[in-house]
């Protein structure tokens, strides 16, 4: 994880935030939480790239939202799939050096991940169908790809640098493994894989925000806060998610996909993912200044 914030990029997208909240250049709630991801989380969990590379790739999107769908947009996601791309073989290669390496593998299921991002988006600006799916779980995929992929594998990844336990190791193999399991199940339509799946991202996601409290146990300040809120902020939106994917099957209450979005997606991105980066962010500036007194 890098120990620059990306300052430019938070501007950009708190931006994107202002412009959909005010109705500007046309960005959807699900637009903004893409670019987001791009701006913000991308750049802190893959920083091999570096900063620029980031903030061009979230520049283009801006760009691939604001044209109609078609061939023209889908250029303008490009850079991210190139940046995705250049990070994703530089960790895979480092893992197949050292394939007994769990923080090898952690890094490279992450980097992995934001390439799944940035191609499901590709279908989403064409304006086409995949696999029997449409919008807007196409590009709900690049979001869920982008923080329970990306977001939530690094925050596992972080833990057991720090709290190396069976419990840590265990979240982030169930991080790894949910998301294709549960895409499998939007394509085949069966509620093992779906339903199956979203339990098994909650275990793991559980699984690292009870690490991250023990970590943060040892941590100050502003660190400890954000750390403990999000182990918090993931509890109910992961709930949230079981009933939805229960809810295509059988009849259990869930959420409309409107208001999953504004509920579990908006807590979960901001709160847990986004919350506990800045925590560790926080923490390792800590222990950096205190090697350095």
């Amino acid at each position: 994880m890098s120990r620059k914030w990306p300052v430019v990029g938070s501007v950009a997208a708190v931006g994107g935030a202002l412009a959909t909240l005010t109705g500007v250049g046309g960005l959807t709630l699900v637009d903004a939480v893409v670019l987001l991801g791009v701006f913000v989380v991308m750049p802190v969990c893959l920083p091999e790239a570096g900063e620029r590379a980031w903030v061009l790739s979230g520049a283009a999107l801006v760009v691939s939202f604001a044209l109609d769908e078609g061939i023209a947009a889908v250029l303008f996601v490009t850079p991210w799939l190139v940046t995705a791309g250049f990070v994703t073989w530089r960790r895979a290669w480092a893992w197949w050096a050292d394939r007994t390496s769990i923080d090898a593998l952690g890094a490279a299921a992450a980097a992995a991940f934001a390439l799944v991002a940035a191609g499901s988006l590709v279908p989403s600006r064409a304006g086409i169908s995949v696999l029997g799916l449409h919008e807007p779980i196409i590009e709900l995929t690049a979001v869920h790809y982008s923080f329970a992929g990306v977001g939530a594998t690094t925050l596992a990844h972080l833990v057991i640098a720090a709290h190396r336990a069976r419990l840590a190791l265990a979240g982030l193999a169930m991080t790894i493994v949910a998301p294709p399991i549960v895409a499998v199940g939007f394509v085949v339509e069966h509620p093992v894989p779906q339903v199956g799946g979203a339990v098994l991202m909650t275990a793991g996601v559980y699984c690292t925000a009870v690490c991250t409290l023990l970590a943060a146990r040892a941590r100050v300040g502003a660190a400890r806060v954000l750390l403990v809120a999000s182990a918090i902020a993931v509890v109910v939106p992961m709930v949230l998610a079981v009933f939805w994917a229960a809810s295509n099957y059988w009849d259990v209450p869930a959420l409309s996909v409107r208001m999953m979005a504004r509920t579990h997606g908006l807590t979960n991105g901001l709160g847990f993912v986004i919350g506990g980066l800045a925590g560790w962010h926080l923490a390792r500036a800590e222990e950096h200044t205190e090697v350095v007194v």
